[in-house]
């Protein structure tokens, strides 16, 4: 029976990591609609029915005052974000994706600098990791440190075009040719692919992996060579701090991206998915914790889906604010990483 039921959710995973890739033109057809969020709901159906071992009370018990203070601040601050939006959508878009250099002065896009200096801050908490394990000689730690620095680097300067959007040069042809928004980067040569990398990355790190770690950790303590990422897993806290923020997406009604991404979409039923998983049993102060969130992640999600100002003012802006909670995430992660791996003897 395990064999059939692990066949099973193999094949619904295949599924569904298939419709990430199909052309987002099929969501035009409702049958493909109705096929897709089936297969999505049949697999976290079967996901959500192995035994987890989350021991999120746990988590949050032992989580350092930083983090607590987080899992009211970040959902309190998601709520606040998306108020402004639909109150204030001119403001909402002022404050993190004004184009008009002119008209915005040092305001000019300025959350891709906020961006960046998370990236870069994280990847200074990375050099500091890759530098203890190599005082300890152990190679394989330092080497996947190092990739993840060279990555938030790599992030960092398509933030700000290579430094095009500091100094303005003129884009080279290339670029003009086949870069969406004409500027000189990589990203927006295939703007929904990197966008959808990104959306999902950040979620797998800030929500699935947080509330899968054990049974996560429990897989890789059988091969010792790579039981060390085991450490590495952000704790299960996170998912408290960071799950409101995927409730942000472009409106379903006035543009092709949205949940109509699959892989958006799915992170969207996932997150609510296990959101509802863990406030069933939850009680006391965990169960206020979770409910917070949970009801910001719902109202997040309501707004951002039906409310189309802010995005008929500025496309893409609902999701600037997605990037501003996930790079926050992965600055925390490396910090919460950093403190844990030291604390080690």
């Amino acid at each position: 029976m395990k064999i059939f039921k692990g066949i099973l959710t193999s094949l619904f995973g295949a599924a569904t990591l298939v419709t990430f890739f199909t052309p987002v033109k099929l969501t035009d057809d409702l049958w493909f609609n109705v096929i897709r969020v089936v297969l999505m709901l049949v697999f976290l159906g079967l996901l959500l029915s192995y035994k987890i071992d989350h021991k999120l009370s746990d988590s949050v018990k032992k989580a350092p005052r930083s983090a607590k203070i987080l899992m009211a601040a970040i959902p309190a601050l998601v709520l606040i974000f998306v108020l402004i939006q639909a109150l204030w959508p001119e403001f909402a878009v002022w404050l993190v994706r004004c184009d008009n250099a002119k008209e915005c002065g040092l305001n000019f896009r300025h959350a891709i600098f906020v961006k960046m200096a998370l990236q870069l801050a994280a990847a200074v908490f990375f050099g500091m990791i890759a530098y203890r394990y190599a005082l300890k000689k152990k190679i394989l730690p330092a080497i996947f440190a190092c990739l993840i620095i060279l990555i938030l680097i790599l992030m960092a300067g398509e933030e700000i075009s290579w430094g095009q959007r500091i100094f303005g040069w003129s884009t080279p042809e290339f670029f003009l040719e086949n870069n969406s928004q004409r500027e000189t980067n990589f990203h927006n040569l295939a703007t929904q692919l990197f966008q959808n990398v990104l959306y999902f990355g950040g979620w797998l790190l800030l929500a699935a992996l947080p509330f899968w770690r054990n049974n996560i950790k429990k897989i890789l303590a059988k091969f010792k060579r790579f039981a060390w990422l085991g450490d590495w897993l952000p704790p299960t806290y996170f998912l408290i701090i960071f799950a409101a923020a995927f409730g942000f997406c472009d409106s379903i009604l006035t543009t092709n991206t949205g949940i109509r991404f699959s892989s958006i979409l799915f992170s969207v039923l996932a997150t609510a998915a296990i959101l509802i998983r863990v406030v069933i049993p939850a009680r006391g102060v965990l169960a206020e914790r979770i409910c917070l969130t949970l009801g910001v992640f719902m109202v997040a999600l309501f707004f951002n889906l039906f409310v189309t100002e802010v995005w008929q003012l500025n496309a893409g802006v609902p999701t600037e604010y997605l990037e501003l909670f996930i790079n926050f995430g992965i600055f925390y992660w490396a910090i919460d990483l950093k403190r844990r791996l030291f604390r080690q003897k």
